[in-house]
C-alpha cells in the first residue's frame, strides 16, 4: 500500500480537480489517498462525504515557511505518507520542504501550459523525484526546459464515461433556457474566458456563419478566471461582447457565463468547439465532451492530437483560422448523420483509451517506480 498526499490549491472544482477527482474514485488498493488543499471549497465537502481524509491549510504563504512545514509534516506523519503529489507549482513549493525532511518521494504534476524558452521561472528548479504531465506534447516541451526533476513522465487524463453519460433532462432544460429549438444546431465553446482559449476566433467564425444564423446558434460558455489574471480576463470578456455587438451577432451568439458541466453545459450542445490559439497541454473538457457524445472540432496542436483521430472521432482544424473553423462548423451542422457517427466514435475512444481506472493504474505504477 502506498500512502499518497495529493496537494491542490483550492477546494473548488476546476479542470485539474476534475481529473484528480476521477483518479481518487478509481484508485485500487495499491494506493491510499489523502487530500490537502490550501483553500476550502464545495469539492472538498464531496470528498469528505466519500470518506476521504481531507486537510486544509488556510492562508498559506511563502513568508510563513515554518508554519507550512509544521502543518504539512504533521499530516505526513499522521498518515505515514510515502509520496507527496502536488498538482500545481505553488503547492509543490509549499509541500516540498516537509516532504524532503520526511524522506517522502515527491511528484509534481505539471498540467501546463508552458511559455516559450528554456527558462520557466525559479519554481521549476524545486527538486522533484518525478515530474508528470498530461500529454506527449507537454513531455517534449518539458524536456527542453530547465527544471529540477530527476525524471519526467506522462499520465493522460481520464474521465468516467458512465458518470458523464448524456442527460436528456439537462439537455432539454439548457436548450429551453437559451431558446434553442430542435431544428437549431447549438455550437459551443466551453472554458474560462482567457485570450489563449480562442473565444475571439470562435466569434470571428460566427461572423462568417452569420447568414446562416437562423439554424446555427453559437454559445460562449464560461466566465473569467479567478485570481491574479481575473482583471485581464474581464477586459477580454468586454472585448468579446463589444465585437459581437459591433458585428450584429446578438441573435446568433449568446454569452452564458459559467455553467457547470453537471448543469448541462455540454448536454445542450450539438457541436463542441475547442479553438485554443496556443497548443493545449491536454484539454480535459474535450474528453468530457466526447464522453457526453458530442461531435468535436478541435485545434490540431498539442494534446488534442493525442485524443482525436481526424476524421474518425472528431475533426481537427488549423488553429487561429476563423474561416477554417467556420467551414468545419458549417459541415457538421449541415450533416446530422456525420455528427452521429463522430459522437459514437468519440464515446468509444473515451471508454477504451481515457478511463480514470487507466490513469489511476498508471499513477500507481509511477509511484512504485520512484519508491
Amino acid at each position: 500500500m502506498i500512502n499518497v498526499l495529493y496537494a491542490v490549491i483550492r477546494g473548488e472544482m476546476g479542470g485539474v480537480e476534475r481529473f484528480l477527482d476521477s483518479v481518487l474514485s478509481a484508485h485500487s488498493d495499491r494506493v491510499r489517498p489523502v487530500v490537502l488543499s490550501f483553500r476550502e471549497g464545495a469539492w472538498l465537502d464531496e470528498l469528505r462525504a466519500r470518506g476521504l481524509p481531507v486537510y486544509v491549510i488556510n492562508n498559506a504563504r511563502f513568508r510563513e515557511p515554518a508554519r507550512c512545514f509544521r502543518e504539512v509534516r504533521a499530516i505526513i506523519l499522521r498518515h505515514q505518507i510515502n509520496v507527496v503529489h502536488s498538482s500545481y507549482s505553488w503547492c509543490h513549493a509549499l509541500t516540498w520542504p516537509a516532504a524532503f525532511y520526511s524522506r517522502c518521494r515527491t511528484v509534481w504534476f505539471h498540467h501546463g501550459p508552458l511559455g516559450e524558452g528554456r527558462w520557466q521561472g525559479a519554481m521549476a528548479l524545486i527538486p522533484a523525484d518525478l515530474m508528470l504531465t498530461n500529454s506527449d506534447f507537454m513531455l517534449e516541451r518539458l524536456k527542453t526546459t530547465i527544471h529540477g526533476a530527476r525524471r519526467l513522465g506522462v499520465v493522460h487524463y481520464g474521465v468516467d464515461a458512465d458518470q458523464l453519460a448524456p442527460d436528456l433532462a439537462r439537455r432539454t432544460a439548457f436548450r429551453q433556457a437559451w431558446k434553442l429549438d430542435d431544428d437549431t444546431c447549438a455550437v459551443g465553446i466551453v472554458g474560462y474566458l482567457d485570450r489563449w482559449k480562442g473565444q475571439d476566433i470562435f466569434l470571428k467564425a460566427a461572423k462568417s456563419l452569420h447568414p446562416e444564423a437562423k439554424r446555427i446558434r453559437m454559445l460562449v460558455i464560461g466566465g473569467p478566471r479567478a485570481g491574479a489574471t481575473r482583471a485581464a480576463c474581464e477586459a477580454y470578456e468586454a472585448e468579446l461582447r463589444a465585437y459581437a455587438s459591433a458585428n450584429g451577432l446578438g441573435e446568433m451568439v449568446s454569452f452564458t457565463g459559467h455553467v457547470d458541466i453537471r448543469d448541462g453545459a455540454l448536454d445542450g450542445l450539438d457541436v463542441f468547439v475547442h479553438a485554443s490559439t496556443m497548443p493545449e497541454p491536454f484539454g480535459i473538457v474535450i474528453l468530457e465532451a466526447m464522453a457526453k457524445g458530442k461531435a468535436i472540432i478541435a485545434s490540431t496542436e498539442g494534446g488534442p492530437r493525442e485524443m482525436i483521430t481526424d476524421p474518425v472521432d472528431g475533426l481537427l482544424t488549423t488553429p487561429r483560422e476563423p474561416e477554417v473553423l467556420a467551414a468545419a462548423i458549417r459541415r457538421l451542422c449541415a450533416n446530422p448523420e456525420e455528427r452521429i457517427r463522430l459522437e459514437s466514435a468519440a464515446l468509444e475512444t473515451v471508454r477504451t483509451k481515457f478511463s480514470p481506472a487507466r490513469a489511476a493504474e498508471k499513477l500507481a505504477d509511477w509511484y512504485e517506480e520512484i519508491l
